[in-house]
């Protein structure tokens, strides 16, 4: 191959990788939260040394832009779907939560009679409490870590707090 061409593909791999990378950084603070996604962001500025390597060997810096790639996306591709399924199961509980209450005029005290659809999301839609003080319960998730939560009362809708 010529160098035109290994610099052309080198340049597209790059794009790429810096690309999806900043996303998952991104995706991060919903994740795993504020402190984490800086370090995801520092991360994707370790991206300089595969440029610089590049000067040298296009093969080995392709191989390092790689392996930092695979240090980033996967686990925020898999956190990414989980943040999907968790927001989706949590408004099948909140239709559940609001359909209660119209038949009993009540929120219920638990979820003990919610069956979920998602039977995997059960372990991160985690916290249901009545709270008056918060028009009449709180519901969270979190999907990363369990300090960094999506959180739903009928007084503020949903908020989020990172860490």
């Amino acid at each position: 191959m010529n160098k035109k061409a290994e610099w052309v593909l080198f340049a597209l791999l790059m794009i790429t990788l810096i690309l999806l990378e900043a996303l998952c950084a991104r995706l991060a603070y919903q994740t795993l939260g504020e402190i984490m996604s800086t370090v995801y962001a520092l991360l994707v500025v370790l991206n300089l040394v595969p440029l610089w390597l590049a000067t040298r060997s296009r093969a080995a810096a392709a191989l390092v832009a790689v392996t930092l790639a695979l240090l980033i996306i996967p686990y925020q591709l898999l956190l990414a779907d989980r943040l999907w399924r968790a927001q989706a199961e949590a408004d099948h509980v909140l239709t559940y939560l609001h359909e209660q209450r119209l038949s009993t005029g009540q929120y219920p005290a638990n979820l003990s009679e919610y069956r979920f659809h998602d039977s995997e999301m059960a372990a991160y839609v985690h916290d249901y409490q009545i709270d008056e003080t918060q028009g009449g319960f709180v519901l969270s998730y979190s999907v990363g870590t369990p300090t960094t939560s999506h959180m739903y009362s009928p007084a503020t809708g949903w908020t989020y707090y990172p860490d």
